[in-house]
C-alpha cells in the first residue's frame, strides 16, 4: 500500500518519524512537500506571498502524481483551511484514496474536523502506534470493515461509520523515544537540498510548563492522569547516534534543536554538552525557558557550541506574564539572564508577544525599556495568535475581547492570523510602528534608541512607518544574520526559501511527473 504524507513550509517532526516508522514495517511512504510560501509559517505576509505559492489545484495534481492508496495529513491550525481544500479536490480527484489527517489541530477537534465527509480516519496524539496499525488495517480490509473496527482493534484512531461518529480514545503515548527510528530526513532534502545546510533535532517531546498562549499544554491536557509523565527524554547516546548519523549521511554545517525547552533537566544536560563537543562539535541552536537555566548552565551550553540561543520572554510586565500568560519567571531574573547569555557570547534571541489581553500602553513601554536594559541581539516580535482551546482564549473571553461566537471561527482556522499581522486593536496605531521601536530598543544605544522611539509617536511619521513595518521586519534580520556569523538559522531560511522559490516556479511551469 502506497502511503503520500503532505508536509509543507519546513520540516514536520511528527511527519518525519511517521514516515520512518511505516518505512520500517515496509511500507510504501512517498512525501509531497509543498514549497509554498503561503504555507510557510515562517513567510506569511511577505508581499510575493502569492506569487511563490502552489494553488490547492496544483498541490493536487502533484499528489496525485504519486498515485497514493492513502494521503496522510498532519493539520496545523492556521493551515487548517488551506489543507481542507487541498483535501476535497483529492476526493473528487481520487474518489478511492484514503484520507487520514492527525496533527495538534484534529487532536483537540476530532468531531469538527470529521463534519468533512472527504476525511476517512483521524489519529489522536503521537500516532507512530495508531497510524502503522491503521495502514495494516486497511491493507486487510476494505475500509468500510475498518471504520467499524473496535477500541482494541484500532486505539487512536476515529472515524464516521454510517452516520455515527467512533470514537477510540487517544493513540498509545510512546514511553521510550529511544526506540523509535531516527526521523525521514532525505525525503525532505531531495526535494530542498538546502535544508541539509542544518539539521534539525529534537531531544524531548512535550514541555515542562503550561503557558496559557501554547497548544502543548491543551495537548497535555488531553492525557489526563498521563500529563505529567507526558514531558519525555530521550537518551543522551540515542541523541548523539542520531547527530553522528547525521554527520556521516548529510554533512551538515549547523544543528537546530526544536525542543520547546531545551535541556530543563540537569543531569540530561552535563552529560550531552561533554558528548557533544567532543562527538559532534558543530554551532547549534536551541530555545529555553529563563526558568530553566542559570549563568553556569548557559556557560555549559555555550562551551559545547550553542551559538544561538533563543528565549521565551513574552512580556516585561510581571503580572501580565502570571495572569495572562500563566508563566512565573521574576522579571530581575529575566534580565540577568539574557545579559548573561549576551556577555557570554551567544547571539541571543527573545521571544515577545503583543496584542495581549488587557495590553496597554504601559506594558510596551515596559518591554522597550527593558530591551533598552538588556540588549539582546534580536527580539522576535510576534503578533498574538488564539488557538483552540488555549487558555488564553477562555481569558479574552472573560475579558469580552472575544466573543463566544469567536471560539467557532478559531476551530475552524479563521481567527489564527499571522504572527505578524498588526493589530486593529485600540492600540491597533502603537502596533503599526512597534517593530521599529522595538529594534530601536535592543540595537542602538539608550540615547539614540530614544530619539527613534519619540521620533516614531510623531503623527507623520507614524503614517509612513506603518506601511513599511511587514517588510522591515524581514530585511533588517536578513541583512543583521549577515553581519553577525552566530545568527546561521536565518541565512538557512534565506537559502531554503531561495530553494522553495524555484520549486514552486518549476511545478507552475512544467507540472509534477508521474512517479
Amino acid at each position: 500500500m502506497r502511503v503520500v504524507f503532505y508536509d509543507s513550509g519546513y520540516e514536520t517532526f511528527g511527519v518525519q518519524y511517521l514516515i520512518s516508522v511505516l518505512k520500517e514495517k515496509g511500507h510504501d511512504v512517498r512525501l509531497f512537500f509543498d514549497s509554498s510560501f503561503a504555507r510557510d509559517y515562517l513567510a506569511q505576509d511577505f508581499f510575493l506571498m502569492d506569487f511563490f505559492s502552489l494553488s490547492a489545484k496544483q498541490v493536487c495534481d502533484g499528489i496525485c502524481a504519486h498515485s497514493p492508496d492513502v494521503v496522510c495529513f498532519s493539520i496545523f491550525t492556521i493551515f487548517y483551511q488551506s489543507n481542507l481544500s487541498v483535501i476535497r479536490l483529492l476526493k473528487r480527484a481520487m474518489p478511492d484514496v484514503k484520507i487520514v489527517c492527525g496533527g495538534v489541530h484534529v487532536s483537540l477537534l476530532p468531531e469538527i474536523v470529521l463534519q468533512n465527509n472527504e476525511i476517512d480516519f483521524v489519529v489522536l496524539g503521537e500516532a507512530e502506534e495508531s497510524l502503522p496499525l491503521l495502514v495494516e488495517k486497511l491493507e486487510q480490509m476494505d475500509k468500510q470493515a475498518v471504520k467499524d473496527l473496535t477500541f482494541d482493534q484500532l486505539p487512536g484512531v476515529w472515524n464516521v461509520s454510517k452516520g455515527d461518529l467512533v470514537k477510540r480514545g487517544l493513540s498509545p503515548v510512546p514511553h521510550d523515544l529511544d526506540k523509535i527510528p531516527f526521523p525521514e530526513k532525505a525525503m525532505y532534502y531531495k526535494t530542498n537540498p538546502s535544508l541539509a545546510i542544518t539539521y534539525t533535532a529534537i531531544a524531548s517531546r512535550g514541555c515542562p510548563y503550561s503557558c496559557s498562549y501554547c497548544n502543548s499544554d491543551t495537548i497535555k491536557s488531553l492525557y489526563g492522569s498521563y500529563k505529567e509523565r507526558y514531558y519525555r527524554y530521550r537518551s543522551v547516546e540515542n541523541v548523539i547516534a542520531e547527530l553522528k548519523y547525521a554527520l556521516r549521511e548529510y554533512k551538515p554545517k549547523y544543528i537546530m534543536f526544536f525542543d520547546n525547552v531545551f535541556a530543563s533537566r540537569k543531569d540530561w544536560l552535563f552529560e550531552f554538552v561533554k558528548r557533544y563537543k567532543e562527538e559532534i562539535g558543530l554551532p547549534y541552536y536551541c530555545q529555553t525557558s529563563p526558568l530553566t537555566h542559570n549563568k553556569e548552565s548557559l556557560q555549559l551550553l555555550y562551551d559545547s557550541g550553542c551559538c544561538l540561543l533563543e528565549f521565551g520572554f513574552q512580556s516585561a510586565n510581571e503580572d501580565v506574564r502570571r495572569e495572562i500568560l500563566n508563566r512565573r519567571e521574576k522579571t530581575p531574573v529575566m534580565k540577568e539572564l539574557i545579559r548573561s547569555a549576551v556577555s557570554i557570547g551567544m547571539f541571543t534571541e527573545v521571544d515577545m508577544i503583543a496584542n495581549l489581553p488587557g495590553e496597554t500602553e504601559q506594558h510596551l513601554n515596559e518591554a522597550l525599556e527593558f530591551f533598552i536594559e538588556t540588549r539582546p541581539n534580536w527580539v522576535n516580535l510576534a503578533f498574538l495568535q488564539f488557538y483552540p482551546k488555549t487558555m488564553i482564549t477562555d481569558i479574552a473571553i472573560s475579558k469580552n475581547i472575544l466573543k463566544p461566537e469567536d471560539v467557532a471561527k478559531i476551530e475552524q482556522g479563521y481567527m489564527a492570523t499571522s504572527m505578524r499581522l498588526l493589530s486593529k486593536s485600540n492600540l491597533g496605531k502603537t502596533y503599526r510602528v512597534l517593530p521599529f521601536q522595538v529594534f530601536a530598543a535592543f540595537y542602538f544605544n539608550e540615547k539614540i534608541a530614544r530619539i527613534i522611539i519619540a521620533l516614531t509617536k510623531n503623527k507623520l511619521f507614524s503614517s509612513l512607518l506603518s506601511y513599511l513595518a511587514s517588510p522591515f521586519l524581514y530585511f533588517s534580520r536578513i541583512v543583521l544574520s549577515y553581519m553577525d556569523r552566530r545568527d546561521f538559522l536565518i541565512r538557512h531560511h534565506v537559502v531554503r526559501s531561495f530553494h522553495a522559490a524555484k520549486a514552486v516556479l518549476s511545478a507552475k511551469i512544467f507540472g509534477f511527473k508521474k512517479h
